[in-house]
Order: structure tokens, then C-alpha cells, then sequence
């Protein structure tokens, strides 16, 4: 009886393509857990601006000044950690005031801070992990976390 050394080309196939799925499974689940770390550094991000809003309107009596995306509005900069940036490699923040000049309710948001993500999917992610933690408003392919609302309160 003669004895077959090795293994068929089928056999090498099967194997090729259970490592492929299980490989591709394996990054699936790398890409949601590094979008959920992302979220939660995205969370914490935020959380650190509102103090340093509040600290700056407790200090000062104002809001720090809207500047643009990706900028610190620098009447924030001294309660901020050294070397804080708005602009992360996966997301953005901007600072928005809407606080009409003479105080008073708006239209909507009075404060809030935006965050914009590099890719849709990793936007529906910080949804989903801030889910119920921080009072926030989606559109415009932007999450705005609401820091003080029309009626003065977050």
C-alpha cells in the first residue's frame, strides 16, 4: 500500500480560506474596539473642555470666544492641560458660543463644544458610546456636545 505524502491542493484551500475569515473577523473586531477607545479618549476630551468653559466664565464672568475648528480659543489655554489640541488624528473639536452678547436665552445651544469624526463609522460609534452619558445634538455629519442650553443649564 503506498502511503500519500503532503497535503491536496483542496486541503490547502479549506485551510487558506478558514484563516482568511477568521483573519477577517479578527479586524473587524480590532477596527470596533479601536473606534470604541477612540470615542472614550473623544468623551474624556470633551469632558475636559467643559471644565475649562466653566472654569474660564467662573473666573471671568464670559465665555471664552468662538475661534474656529480645530483651534483653542485662547481665553480657554490656562485651564487647559499643556499641549491640549483641539485636533486629533481621527476627530476635530471646535468650540461654538452662542451666547448672544448680553447673555439671555438663544434660539437653541448656547455653548457646546462640536466634534467632527474622520469617517461616518466612527461618528455612529461616539453615538453609541456616549449614548446617555453627555447631553448632545447629531447633524451635519457632526456631534455637538451641549455644555449650557438656551435655558442656562446643560
Amino acid at each position: 500500500m503506498m502511503r500519500r505524502r503532503g497535503f491536496t491542493i483542496i486541503e490547502l484551500l479549506m485551510v487558506m480560506i478558514v484563516i482568511g475569515l477568521l483573519a477577517g473577523i479578527a479586524i473587524l473586531k480590532y477596527i470596533d474596539l479601536k473606534h470604541r477607545a477612540l470615542a472614550a479618549q473623544a468623551a474624556s476630551d470633551l469632558d475636559t473642555v467643559r471644565l475649562a468653559g466653566y472654569s474660564a466664565w467662573y473666573e471671568t464672568g464670559t465665555w471664552p470666544q468662538e475661534v474656529g475648528p480645530g483651534i483653542v480659543p485662547p481665553g480657554m489655554v490656562p485651564y487647559l492641560a499643556k499641549g491640549f489640541t483641539f485636533v486629533r488624528p481621527e476627530y476635530t473639536l471646535d468650540w461654538e458660543n452662542f451666547a448672544p452678547p448680553a447673555g439671555g436665552p438663544s434660539g437653541g445651544m448656547q455653548i457646546g463644544v462640536v466634534l467632527t469624526a474622520d469617517t461616518p463609522r466612527l461618528e455612529r460609534t461616539f453615538e453609541q458610546v456616549l449614548g446617555n452619558k453627555l447631553p448632545f445634538l447629531v447633524g451635519g455629519g457632526a456631534l455637538t456636545f451641549v455644555i449650557v442650553g438656551p435655558d442656562g443649564k446643560s
